[in-house]
């Protein structure tokens, strides 16, 4: 009797036992009823979080704590799905710079005959120092704002200044260049309008108002040997200034009353001299040839000057009977040539030194036959220093970025002592 009642005690803990085991997992095998997720790893970037995977039915543990059941029912950790590498977006291309290709050169030039005794008949020393400021502003990618303004203090004490030392602003330009003009044969064209105004002593002299001008560029580089490159820039401008009178006026009032005697011009408050040009056209080329960091280039120009003419109703003022015949130019086309050469040394894309020669002159010859346009003993030849600065360049320098992206380098297309921009 004592074992039937402990067998049956037994009996009855192990089905206790038992019961108590399937609630206790009842909650795992309602868990593994879902479905089980997928190996492949879904679109999104990120990936869902890991579901805890079916365990097996325990068997009835002796002396399990209901906590055993839920620990058991969530079996080993997943690893999380590899996230897919995002590509790499392509960098965008930087946007030119607007102020792209302003410049800044200045020179110190001497005359020959400063320090050649003998070449010409006067001697008349000259050195004085020039600053060329070129800025440039892109509106769009067809248009652009270019400016010009120039300084010059003298050194010496020549005949072409008013005082000693005197410090002389040259015209300040200003020009409107489109772009957009589509390039045939390898030639890119531009074409620029421009008005020029009278901040030099010259052109105030001559009573200049503006210059309005019309502006035809071409350009073509080629490949040379040995990776060099040569680059043909050709100009054609069309210029009519406007003046307050036909010939130059005097530089300010005279201090006291000139006594006029007879017939005479001495009253006249303007000087004699040459008729100003009525209209304007002018030639340039420039080729430079690049190898390396060295850049030797030239630079030579044409100018036709068609002067005022006085007809001859006009030539006699009836109040004095003066005549026109003061002029000490009678022509009335007045030809001139500049010719320039150099070399430029590309020290950084900012900086390049320089250093030419330089020639302007009259075509012809006080007897009338043509000049030499390149070099004569007798004209106003000159050599300098120079350097050109790339401002924008510069500017790339300083906040440590490059100094690429289409930028122009700071070489001499302009040359430094005609009305280039």
């Amino acid at each position: 009797m004592k074992r039937a009642a402990g067998s049956l005690a037994f009996v009855l803990a192990v089905a206790g036992v038992g019961v108590l085991g399937v609630f206790s997992v009842r909650p795992a095998y309602a868990q593994s009823a879902d479905p089980a997720p997928t190996t492949t790893a879904p679109a999104a970037t990120t990936p869902p979080p890991a579901e805890p995977a079916p365990a097996e039915p325990a068997a009835a543990p002796a002396a399990a704590a209901p906590a055993t059941g839920l620990t058991l029912s969530t079996g080993a950790p997943k690893k999380d799905a590899a996230t897919p590498a995002k590509k790499e977006e392509p960098k965008k291309a930087k946007k030119p710079r607007p102020f792209a290709g302003t410049q800044l050169f200045t020179q110190v030039a001497t005359a020959t005959s400063t320090f050649a005794a003998g070449q010409t008949q006067y001697q008349n020393p000259t050195t004085d120092m020039t600053l060329f400021f070129l800025p440039r502003y892109a509106l769009s990618k067809d248009w652009q704002i270019r400016a010009r303004t120039t300084f010059t203090y003298e050194f010496t004490n020549s005949d072409t200044t008013t005082t000693r030392n005197e410090p002389r602003f040259g015209d300040t330009g200003l020009q409107l260049f489109y772009r957009g003009i589509p390039a045939f044969a390898g030639i890119k064209p531009q074409v620029a309008f421009g008005l020029t105004a009278p901040t030099s002593p010259e052109s105030r002299a001559r009573t200049m108002i503006v210059t309005p001008a019309l502006t035809l560029q071409l350009f073509k580089s080629f490949e040379l040997p040995r990776e060099g490159e040569l680059d043909v820039i050709g100009f054609a401008t069309y210029s009519h200034p406007l003046y307050s009178n036909t010939t130059g006026g005097i530089r300010g009032d005279f201090p006291y009353k000139r006594a006029c005697f007879g017939a005479g011009a001495g009253c006249d408050d303007q000087l004699g001299g040459s008729a100003n040009a009525s209209d304007i056209l002018s030639w340039s080329a420039i080729v430079s040839v690049t190898y390396g960091k060295f850049s030797p280039a030239f630079w030579f120009n044409l100018s036709h000057q068609f002067l005022y003419k006085f007809s001859p109703e006009n030539d006699v003022d009836a109040t004095r009977g003066l005549t026109a015949q003061r002029l000490s130019d009678p022509t009335t086309v007045r030809n001139g040539t500049y010719f320039s050469f150099w070399l430029d040394y590309e020290a950084n894309s900012w900086l390049t030194p320089e250093i030419g020669y330089y020639m302007g002159r009259s075509t012809l010859r006080a007897d009338g036959t043509f000049g030499n346009p390149f070099f004569d003993r007798y004209q106003d030849m000159r050599v300098y220093l120079g350097a050109n600065i790339n401002l924008d360049n510069l500017e790339k320098a300083i906040e440590g970025g490059d100094a690429e992206g289409g930028v122009v380098r700071a070489k001499n297309r302009t040359g430094p002592a005609l009305g280039a921009y």
